[in-house]
Parts: C-alpha cells; sequence; structure tokens
C-alpha cells in the first residue's frame, strides 16, 4: 500500500512539473512572439462610442485574445441595452477581430413630455439623447411622429433615464393596423397627426388629417374596425361642411359632434 501511493505521488508530481514546463515553455513563447496577443481590432462602420466600448471589452483579454469569446455574450447584453444597435463579432485572422453593429430601425417618433422617443417594430425604445443616436445623425424624415398624451401611463418604464434602450408598452401592430386604415381611406387625402390618449378610462385617439381640402380633427376610440365603422358618416360631415376646419367628436355611440372655425 505504501508503494502504491509513493507512486502516485510520484506520477503526481511528474504530471505538475510537466504543467509547468509546457506552461513555462509557452509563456517564453509568447513573451517573445506574442503568439495570444490580440493584434488588431476593427469596428465597422466606426464608431467613437463603439470603439470605446470595444477596447474596454478587449483590454481584458489583449494577452490571450481567445478568452474574448467567454465574455462576448455578457458584452454583447450591455451594449444593446445601452445604445440602440445590434452587435456581431467575427475572426479575420490569428488574433484580428472585427465588431460589427448597425443601428436598430425605428418604426415610429412618438413624443412624449417634450421628448421624441424612437420606437422599433418590437417595441424597443430610445429618446433623442441616445448618445450614440445623436452621433449618427439617422435620416428619419417622413416618419410619423405620434403624441402620447399626458392621460396615457407611461411609455417607457424609468423615464427619467434618457440614456438607454427599454421595451416600451407602444401598441405597435394596432397603430400599424390603424394608420394603414385612415391613409388608405378614399376620402383622406393625407394623415398629418395622430395622439393616443385615455378619456374617462377609454383609449382614444385624435386624428388630423387633409381632406377636401380642409383640415380635418377627429376624436374617436382607438380601434381600426371603428374607423371603418365610422367612415362613411364621417365623409359625409366632412362634404357637406363648407369650413376649412372641422373638429368631428365620434366618441358617442349614436352620434357624431361637429364643431367648425
Amino acid at each position: 500500500m505504501k508503494g502504491e501511493k509513493a507512486a502516485k505521488i510520484k506520477v503526481a508530481f511528474l504530471l505538475m512539473m510537466a504543467t509547468s514546463f509546457v506552461l513555462g515553455f509557452l509563456y517564453g513563447i509568447e513573451e517573445r512572439i506574442y503568439l495570444f496577443r490580440l493584434k488588431n481590432i476593427d469596428v465597422v462602420p466606426n464608431n467613437v462610442l463603439i470603439e470605446r466600448e470595444a477596447a474596454n471589452w478587449t483590454g481584458r483579454a489583449a494577452r490571450f485574445w481567445p478568452l474574448l469569446f467567454t465574455s462576448f455574450s455578457s458584452w454583447k447584453s450591455d451594449i444593446e441595452a445601452r445604445y440602440p444597435v445590434s452587435v456581431s463579432v467575427k475572426v479575420n485572422g490569428w488574433g484580428k477581430i472585427t465588431i460589427e453593429w448597425i443601428h436598430l430601425q425605428p418604426s415610429f417618433i412618438v413624443k412624449w413630455h417634450g421628448i421624441r422617443w424612437f420606437i422599433t417594430s418590437n417595441g424597443m425604445a430610445w429618446s433623442e439623447k441616445n448618445p450614440l443616436w445623436e452621433s449618427i445623425n439617422a435620416d428619419v424624415r417622413g416618419m410619423l411622429t405620434l403624441k402620447w398624451d399626458d392621460s396615457m401611463p407611461p411609455l417607457v418604464p424609468n423615464e427619467s433615464d434618457l440614456l438607454g434602450v427599454r421595451q416600451s408598452i407602444f401598441p405597435v401592430k394596432s397603430i400599424v393596423e390603424f394608420v394603414e386604415a385612415v391613409r388608405n381611406t378614399p376620402w383622406v387625402q393625407s394623415l398629418n397627426d395622430i395622439k393616443l390618449m385615455r378619456v374617462a378610462g377609454e383609449l382614444m385617439v385624435m386624428i388630423t388629417v387633409a381632406s377636401m381640402g380642409k383640415d380635418v380633427n377627429i376624436l374617436l376610440e382607438f380601434s381600426k374596425i371603428t374607423w371603418t365603422n365610422l367612415s362613411p358618416a364621417l365623409e359625409a360631415i366632412v362634404k357637406s361642411t363648407d369650413a376649412n376646419r372641422v373638429f368631428l367628436d365620434a366618441t358617442y355611440k349614436d352620434k357624431i359632434v361637429i364643431k367648425t372655425k
């Protein structure tokens, strides 16, 4: 038993010595030829903020670049929570890394408490104050801006934080359907303004449309079906008035209240 135990200790000692020798050998090579050093990192397209974030990430593994891939997932999650981007990484040779990023594409602009918020097709939101969004100067001309009334619940959690990206409660699908229904209505020339609000606890929408040379404001229940059902009556009223500005309150069950200016 003693001899067997001594043999095991001897084998363990030899393995430890061999491991130390191999590690020392590799360390010596690394010190001479920088075998595992990070040689190059590119950010595509160039962006000062992303380059700075990339430097903070890669700096921890500069001496052994394969370690980068053990932390990429958490780094990606952190970046995408702070900036409206999607990032990916690829290897372009030994020790050469390329980080590619694209900015998120908004579907709507929502104005809330004087700040513009950009909303994607899946409801992710960021404010115009986000430093990366400010730096890229994205072209959003022609994108419909919707107003979020003070009577509505908070558009995003933690409103005071204007820098991050987070999930909103914006009803993207319902808005898309409603806007398409209004724009496809033959007697509507253009949809110029839209505001979501709560009236007596019910979700309502105020829209401004150009129709027959007139500026028409319509308050109604926020529903594609409601718009479709009321459209013929609204058209008849707009046709019958000579006023250039018309306000129609269609929130009542059996009537439409008309005001003209």
